[in-house]
């Protein structure tokens, strides 16, 4: 499991490649239980962490999987901050996208 920062905004990201790991992760993170389905190749969950702070966890088989799921951490943590995905051209989800990209395992 790897973290990456959502800076400049708060919160966490954490990244499992196996089913096996994100169901321990996320019974650990957020103490419930959530059980992917044979067809699941990739899932996106976040919200309050169990230490408060607001925590996101991705399961993602693969380079295009995991973009698509980053997009949905992006895009919940703009609308957290009150923040128009499309403004400025989409440059701001743009590079946060980018970024958490390159720092993925």
């Amino acid at each position: 499991m790897k973290e990456l920062s959502l800076r400049p905004y708060t919160g966490r990201l954490f990244i499992v490649t196996s089913r096996k790991d994100y169901e321990r992760a996320h019974r650990r993170l957020f103490e419930t239980p959530d059980v992917l389905n044979c067809s699941q190749a990739g899932r996106f969950s976040g919200g309050g962490g169990v230490d408060g702070l607001w925590t996101y966890l991705i399961f993602a088989e693969s380079p295009h999987i995991l973009a698509h799921e980053i997009a949905h951490v992006v895009l919940h943590t703009f609308e957290r901050c009150g923040i128009d995905p499309v403004c400025g051209g989409g440059e701001p989800f743009c590079y946060m996208l980018s970024q958490l990209m390159l720092e993925s395992p």
